[in-house]
């Protein structure tokens, strides 16, 4: 009996969830959309952007402590 109880607190609990979960499902998912062709024209109109990006962010020399 206890164990169903906890699987109805469960199923109650995730039908309280889905609208928020789903909210944010949609909303990564578009902005997905919308920033993947956006990457894909600036990578085409600056095609050494990377490159640059990738020089000035991972290529950072900073001086490492002893301590």
């Amino acid at each position: 009996m206890k164990e169903l109880i906890k699987v109805a607190a469960f199923s109650m609990l995730v039908l309280a969830l889905s609208p928020l979960l789903g909210f944010w499902i949609v909303a990564l998912v578009g902005a997905g959309l919308v920033l993947l062709p956006v990457g894909a024209v600036i990578s085409t109109l600056f095609p050494n952007a990377r490159k640059w990006v990738e020089d000035s962010l991972l290529h950072v020399k900073a001086p490492l402590s002893a301590a």
